[in-house]
């Protein structure tokens, strides 16, 4: 069964790489700035956030919601291929919030769900490993084709591919989950962890790639960019949640991973021309793919007790949260400076906080 599983997300994301790896240098090629695109990211996660909230209560099928997923994927990059204002903007981040909610929340709990439990390190490690492997070649790969064909063909290149996870779909065990976690989001305490979690990853998924429109010009530069991120994290988390499995103690991993990665991150704010960058970028990508099958794990074992249908929701309510107050912060302070360096410079600060608050919550201190 987690061969099915493996091979329906290696389609799935070889879709999701193909269609969207160019859309925010594509946004920024038809006028939209450094605030548009932040607001573009936060609507997908308020999206996100009132419907683990909001969401009427009751179970749904695990099977039918991802069907519905990847059609809010291929829509998020549909209305973008011919841009006429800037409620496009808002529509994408919108799809891009209803995919979070019925794609990744039921698939995360099935990749889990079915793998043995002794071994969440090594299929936490598999699930970041699968990412960069596909960005290796088809990001670099849909900068090319944009120069030679245009980027409306590879955004319905990439739409079309969709195809594939849609018809492999049905070979994938169904069972039932809950969106709206509300009712276990108030009866524990607040994941501040996660909540930092989350913001470390905003700064590496939405604060990099617009940042590397400062120092980018083509859509070849552009993806060939974020092919060299994967090049540079395709091996560690693999090998890393492997030894976290045979050493059955996560602490250590979780902390020095943890720290090399919010550390990394004050490097961003420093670069001051293109060479710069690449290196400063991909130490950051690197360290925080090394931390992200630990904290994937830390979910995993922190909520061990409600089931891995219910962990994976409440993961994601605090993730997003996470998402929504680093774009936030980055909204407010760029509103006030005019300074999108000074808004990187200060999340980065911030972020120092995720080992302090872990540690705090006790995680893996007993």
């Amino acid at each position: 069964m987690l061969k099915r599983i493996y091979l329906f997300f290696f389609t799935y994301m070889a879709s999701m790489f193909f269609a969207q790896t160019l859309v925010i240098f594509w946004l920024s090629k038809n006028g939209f700035g450094f605030f548009q695109l932040l607001i573009y990211y936060i609507v997908a996660y308020l999206v996100a956030l009132a419907g683990i909230f909001f969401f009427p209560a009751g179970e749904i099928s695990a099977r039918k919601s991802i069907f519905f997923g990847i059609l809010f994927s291929m829509l998020q990059v549909f209305v973008l291929i011919k841009i006429f204002g800037v409620y496009q903007l808002y529509l994408s981040g919108l799809f891009s919030g209803l995919n979070v909610i019925f794609f990744w929340i039921p698939y995360n709990a099935m990749h889990f769900k079915f793998s043995h439990e002794d071994n969440h390190g090594l299929h936490s490690g598999m699930y970041y490993l699968i990412t960069p492997i596909l960005g290796i070649t088809l990001q670099p790969l849909t900068g090319i084709v944009a120069e030679k064909f245009g980027f409306v063909t590879v955004f319905l290149i990439g739409v079309s591919l969709y195809i594939i996870p849609l018809i492999l779909l049905r070979f994938l065990p169904s069972f039932a989950y809950e969106i709206n976690v509300k009712k276990y989001f108030l009866l524990h305490s607040f994941n501040w962890s996660t909540f930092f979690q989350g913001m470390m990853s905003r700064v590496n998924y939405s604060f990099i790639p617009i940042f590397t429109l400062f120092f980018v010009k083509t859509p070849r530069q552009f993806g060939n960019f974020f092919g060299y991120l994967a090049l540079m994290t395709a091996v560690a988390s693999i090998i890393n949640g492997h030894i976290s499995d045979r050493m059955k103690n996560r602490k250590i991993f979780f902390y020095l991973t943890s720290t090399l990665s919010v550390l990394s991150f004050l490097l961003l704010p420093l670069a001051q021309n293109s060479y710069q960058w690449h290196i400063f970028a991909g130490i950051g990508s690197l360290s925080i793919t090394l931390a992200s099958p630990f904290w994937l794990a830390f979910n995993l074992d922190h909520y061990k007790g409600l089931g891995i249908e219910k962990t994976m929701a409440l993961r994601e309510l605090f993730l997003n949260l996470g998402y929504v107050a680093t774009l936030a912060v980055g909204l407010v302070i760029f509103y006030f400076t005019s300074s999108a360096k000074t808004s990187l410079t200060i999340i980065t600060l911030i972020c120092l906080l995720l080992p302090v608050v872990s540690y705090y919550q006790r995680v893996y201190r007993k």
